[in-house]
């Protein structure tokens, strides 16, 4: 099995604990869900919510659209979305929810990988090659507003349509030219001398993946979800100050499902994520385009509110949590 498809395969595991025994402290449970991607590793890896007095039930998810169905569905209290799920949720349920912080932004967590040995440097050598991607991913679309501003689009190239954990031994067996993909799966293909990365997506846009918080949840338990923000702080600065700790810390967690992955790999992927949880205005505006177009397709039927959806007390609470 490649360190791809095993990495994937965490996530079929359900329900665990954050750190297991360690949240044997008494305190408000809050149910949190978690995806495969690097600063969730570093989450389950570590106590953090037990010094703010909670507890943590964490639910894995294959994908974002699994984790938003549990959560419209009420079985999390808190989950974190792209743009294109926050937007229909907002569309359709804007009263369920608060927006309440930034889990992961940044372009640079997405790449353009080719296999180690290939002469390509450039966008415009790939033209006419056979790039993988995963259709409707952030990776996907922030890849398509690229290749906009460079005055090109997926039509120049021959898109192929896959799951992220297969591109590995696709372009190390010759079957592709190129990969669009994600961290970890772009520094894991990197260190194990697979492919590299030619193309960083820095800069594109920050295609900010918010953590969302159920609104019934949020105002029985405001105490909780600001402390679980201060936690989240916590984890934030730990990533961006020591990022060989970090993925030390999720490698560690992955291990423990089995599969060992280089923390040197993991380090270099949190260092291409912006985890700041900071609101900002910029982040909100690119969900209007996003809104705009499935407005157009008929995917919603009304352009919502999203700075109506956004509650920042509770990011300003968690500030004077910090540290206790």
């Amino acid at each position: 099995m490649s360190m791809f498809k095993a990495l994937a395969s965490l996530v079929l595991a359900g329900m665990v604990g954050a750190s297991g025994s360690a949240h044997a402290q008494v305190g408000t449970t809050i149910r949190v869900g978690v995806q495969s991607i690097p600063p969730d590793a570093v989450f389950m890896a570590k106590d953090w919510l037990g010094p703010h007095g909670l507890k943590a039930e964490v639910s894995e998810f294959s994908s974002g659209g699994d984790m938003m169905q549990a959560f419209i569905a009420g079985r999390i209290d808190i989950a974190d979305g792209g743009s294109g799920r926050l937007v229909t949720l907002a569309a359709t349920q804007p009263d369920s929810f608060y927006i309440v912080a930034v889990r992961q932004s940044g372009g640079d967590r997405y790449g353009v990988m080719v296999p180690s040995g290939s002469g390509a440097k450039t966008i415009q050598e790939l033209r006419g090659k056979k790039v993988g991607t995963v259709g409707g991913s952030g990776s996907n679309s922030t890849f398509r507003l690229y290749l906009q501003q460079n005055g090109m689009a997926e039509a120049d190239f021959q898109m192929i349509n896959m799951k992220v954990q297969d591109m590995q031994s696709a372009l190390s067996q010759g079957l592709l030219d190129a990969a669009v993909a994600w961290e970890p799966q772009v520094a894991l293909a990197e260190t194990a001398g697979v492919a590299k990365r030619i193309i960083s997506l820095k800069g594109v846009n920050e295609s900010p993946n918010f953590y969302l918080v159920s609104r019934k949840f949020a105002d029985a338990n405001p105490s909780a979800v600001s402390r679980f923000l201060a936690a989240a702080w916590e984890e934030s600065e730990l990533i961006r100050k020591d990022a060989p700790e970090a993925g030390r810390l999720a490698a560690a967690q992955i291990a423990k499902k089995g599969v060992q992955v280089d923390p040197k790999a993991m380090a270099l992927a949190l260092t291409r994520i912006n985890v700041n949880p900071e609101i900002k205005d910029e982040m909100l505006a690119e969900l209007t385009p996003v809104a705009e177009s499935m407005l157009a397709a008929k995917r919603i039927k009304q352009m919502p509110d999203f700075k109506a959806l956004v509650n920042r007390k509770f990011y300003e609470s968690s500030i004077a949590q910090r540290g206790k």
